[in-house]
């Protein structure tokens, strides 16, 4: 991957069935992102909660994958009906937002929470939450409002809601 940072104008956002070779590298990144969770000893499988992602149909889990003008994923971001806290406000929540270390600040995170907020709205949904450890200002950024503080074992995360 260069470490150019793409304009806006040479991305796209796309679901993930429709660039399923795009998996192995999400998987990489799950596993770099998050080891705890989806790492040799942690509890998550990167794989599997991805290909549950290749539907056609109009239900979750959805994902979705920021691709440069060469096709490549720069970055990605999923709506589940499930993510640490889930179990205090049910609906749709954005998941797995995740742009590599080189790409940051480019532009792309902003760019998928703002096509996952679309895609929610698309599927019919009234509001969207998300929780978050470091990118309060992102959803700050777009909008969303701090709804509840949440203590996990891997520490505290933020819970944030937008109305669509």
């Amino acid at each position: 991957m260069s470490a150019t940072l793409p304009r806006r104008d040479d991305r796209r956002i796309a679901a993930l069935e429709t660039v399923p070779e795009a998996i192995d590298r999400l998987r990489h990144w799950y596993i770099a992102e998050w080891p705890a969770w989806y790492g040799p000893t942690g509890p998550g499988d990167a794989l599997s909660d991805l290909r549950s992602c290749l539907l056609s149909d109009p239900v979750l889990p959805r994902c979705l994958v920021a691709l440069n003008r060469s096709l490549e994923p720069v970055g990605t971001v999923s709506l589940r009906s499930n993510s640490p806290g889930s179990e205090r406000y049910s609906g749709v929540w954005l998941t797995a937002l995740l742009v590599p270390d080189l790409l940051r600040r480019s532009g792309i995170g902003t760019e998928l929470v703002a096509a996952a907020e679309a895609e929610a709205r698309r599927l019919g949904h009234a509001e969207i939450f998300a929780s978050t450890a470091s990118a309060q200002s992102l959803f700050v950024r777009r909008h969303w409002a701090f709804q509840d503080k949440l203590k996990t074992d891997s520490g505290d995360l933020d819970i944030f809601r937008k109305a669509l």
